[in-house]
């Protein structure tokens, strides 16, 4: 049985059923004893924990969480581990400025084995681009937590050297959260390492640090990836709230008819961290841009124009919402906001955008007060200088909309009889969001689409890209009945004609069907076998 915890507390597994389904759990054995044996081998001990934290898939509502809206998504099997090993000092150390060494080895060769030094109290520098940023950045945010919450005292004894092993099985730039897996069980593995209460690890806690880990990196992540992360149910979706604080509903899929997610990788890849001024951080700014001036159209009777500039507007486009309309429920306060957006001529013409002389004079601001209330620091370079603050806020209007019918579909059926009808609606929902990410938010592909248009033509009821898009993964809802036609057909037109070097096990990682996954967790106990 898994250690008790509270609700909010991280899992304390003691075998991998608590961990995985039951179906993964052979292969799973062998890969963590795989892991165990290679740290032994590499760095002559034994590890003493292993931290884990899966990647997920969004089921819907994307690129709406850092407009501050509810999300749907869900853990899956694809993780990240991290054995580690700590040396403590004997004794407790008489302050916290000193030097600690960290030794971090992936098994995968393509990335570098890491080493830095860091002393509690200074920052780690960042800024390579590389996969450690998302390490150090982990132990940045950890540590700043656990000084100004004095969780980290001068009784604390701290360790002499850290030693990490790290194997990964969320392919990086597929649009599942290889970022999120890898901030994830690195915040959890630090403060496993430096808090005294080991066995009280709240989740919020991890989820708001792994959080501001990756923002530290340059990407303004919202917050989903890390959130469904670390509250991953088996066999639940997540209906994951943001404001005003982190709020998890766990949801069911009707059992009859039985159906599956496929996950399906385009293969292209889309690194956040490389790409993000021409696409991920561009949509943020020209979110910001859109609420802007929506707020300067709907609330100009209700703003306090006395304020600074930046306390007189609403931090996101959820905030203006609720301001806007706030006896309504969110969902018609939504639609209340969709209904004025042709009235809103500043947005500007949704097959034209507009450039930065016009934003700028549409806004009434300057290029210094540009870049310091709404870059805030990011570095953007839109395509031919044209920004489309009209075609990405109705985007998110009518996504985040979906993502509350979806929810209302999923806890108003009645009984079995109404379970086909639920089916098909989220499918629906599903390729309704799939159109606007591809044709209002641009953030789609070619390869992208010819996945979405095989699987629907072979039996899909819902396909849609997943993550962030410009590449990444897609996610398809199908009857179980038909997961093995489309998983074939979608190997045989898609990826034979495109890929025709990858391996049987290639194959097999690039298009899988999946079930909903637990969440982050620690293994504490690797004295007994893993099962």
């Amino acid at each position: 049985m898994a250690a008790a915890a509270a609700v909010d507390e991280v899992l304390l597994p003691s075998s991998l059923d608590q961990v995985y389904t039951q179906a993964s759990v052979k292969n799973q054995s062998r890969r963590w004893s795989h892991l165990v044996e290679t740290f032994k081998d590499s760095f002559s001990l034994s590890p003493q924990f292993i931290a884990r934290a899966p990647g997920r898939v969004n089921i819907i509502g994307e690129h709406i969480d850092y407009c501050g809206f509810s999300v749907l998504p869900s853990a899956i099997e694809p993780d990240l581990l991290i054995a580690a090993a700590v040396e403590l000092d004997d004794e407790p150390t008489k302050s916290i400025d000193r030097s600690i060494q960290v030794q971090a080895i992936n098994l995968n060769p393509s990335y570098p084995e890491v080493a830095f030094k860091y002393d509690p109290s200074s920052k780690i520098p960042i800024g390579n681009g590389g996969w450690s940023d998302y390490l150090k950045s982990a132990f940045n945010t950890s540590l700043d937590h656990l000084i100004s919450s004095s969780t980290l005292e001068e009784s604390t004894k701290l360790p002499k050297s850290i030693k990490f092993l790290i194997d990964g099985t969320v392919p990086a730039g597929s649009g599942l959260s290889s970022s999120a897996a890898i901030t994830t069980a690195s915040v959890l593995a630090v403060l496993y390492i430096h808090s005294s209460t080991k066995l009280q690890i709240p989740k919020t806690l991890v989820a708001s640090l792994a959080i501001a880990a990756e923002q530290a990196c340059g990407v303004s992540v919202g917050g989903m990836d890390q959130t469904a992360s670390v509250f991953g149910q088996p066999d639940k979706l997540l209906h994951i709230e943001f404001t005003p604080t982190i709020k998890v509903v766990p949801l069911e899929l009707p059992s009859l008819p039985s159906t599956t997610f496929i996950i399906a990788n385009s293969l292209v890849t889309s690194k956040k961290l490389d790409s993000a001024k021409e696409q991920y951080n561009l949509r943020v700014v020209e979110c910001r841009i859109a609420t802007r001036i929506l707020t300067d159209k709907l609330l100009k009777n209700t703003r306090d124009d006395s304020k600074e500039s930046t306390q007189k507007y609403p931090k996101d486009l959820r905030e203006l919402v609720e301001l806007y309309s706030p006896n309504q429920s969110i969902p018609k306060a939504i639609q209340l906001v969709l209904d004025t957006l042709p009235e809103v001529k500043l947005l500007g013409d949704p097959s034209q955008g507009l450039n930065l002389e016009s934003i700028l004079q549409n806004l009434g601001i300057n290029r210094h007060q540009f870049d310091a209330e709404i870059l805030k620091g990011m570095v953007v370079e839109p395509r031919g200088g044209t920004y489309k603050p009209y075609n990405r806020v109705r985007h998110v209007l009518t996504e985040a909309l979906r993502v509350y019918k979806f929810r209302e579909l999923l806890e108003k059926k009645k009984s079995d009889n109404d379970s086909e009808e639920v089916i098909l609606s989220i499918g629906k929902l599903m390729n309704e969001s799939q159109i606007s990410c591809q044709q209002d938010y641009e953030c789609s592909c070619a390869e992208l689409d010819e996945m979405i248009t095989i699987s629907k033509s072979n039996g899909s009821l819902g396909s849609r890209l997943t993550g962030a898009g410009w590449g990444g993964s897609s996610v398809h809802l199908v009857r179980d009945k038909d997961v093995s036609k489309i998983i074939e057909t979608l190997k045989s037109e898609y990826y034979v004609s495109k890929f025709p070097h990858l391996s049987s096990q290639e194959l097999v990682d690039a298009c899988f069907a999946t079930k909903p996954e637990g969440g982050a967790c620690l293994f504490t106990d690797l004295t007994t076998p893993f099962s």
